[in-house]
């Protein structure tokens, strides 16, 4: 029976190697004065985070829709950053492009403005424009970005003071013509009445 076990554990041993998954190297990142002591160093840390944005969705509708479909802030010359994507992106619909949203590595940073956007009451194409992101917002699409080939989380308080988190966060709140609260924004009411 300790042969078996022996020769067992020899093989499973041999079997074993490491592998590499392009596009997944580690970065080193830093905050930014240190980032700058170090760049005649060939392996120097970065301090940008680049922030990417994915495919948006939603329970409530089977179809999903690419970033770009919305009127959302889109940098120049987008599809030409975009990173690679593997077969299995391309089968699901996702198509990551990189946004105008920017992060420094260890930097607080609340509520800059990236771009701003206004619709006039005449002009077709952007009533066109709004009305779909209304019907997003109404629909609870939700969001699905990325940040150092990780999905970033919404994380909300549910009832009985539990966490819940999401990999996708909603576009926008939404509050019927009768004033009623429907998904995100019955979260938000939630999360003020605890921390408030």
């Amino acid at each position: 029976m300790l042969f078996i076990a022996l020769v067992l554990n020899l093989c499973i041993l041999q079997g074993l190697n490491a592998f590499y998954l392009p596009g997944l190297a580690s970065v080193t990142y830093c905050p930014r004065n240190q980032g700058v002591a170090e760049k005649s160093n060939e392996n120097s840390c970065k301090n940008e985070l680049p922030i990417y944005v994915n495919r948006l969705n939603t329970v409530e509708n089977i179809v999903p829709y690419e970033y770009h479909n919305f009127d959302f802030c889109i940098p120049d010359n987008d599809v030409a950053q975009s990173p690679a994507e593997n077969l299995g992106q391309v089968v699901f619909g996702e198509r990551i492009r990189p946004s105008k949203y920017k992060l420094n590595f260890s930097e607080d940073a609340k509520c800059i403005k990236v771009c701003e956007k206004s619709y006039k009451v005449g002009d077709k194409d952007q009533i066109e424009k709004l009305s779909f992101l209304k019907r997003g917002i109404s629909l609870n699409y939700q969001h699905h970005w990325i940040v150092d080939n990780m999905p970033i989380t919404w994380c909300y308080v549910v009832e009985g003071n539990s966490k819940f988190c999401s990999t996708g966060f909603p576009i926008g709140c939404y509050v019927t013509k009768f004033g009623k609260r429907k998904d995100a924004c019955v979260t938000s009411v939630c999360i003020a009445s605890i921390i408030c």
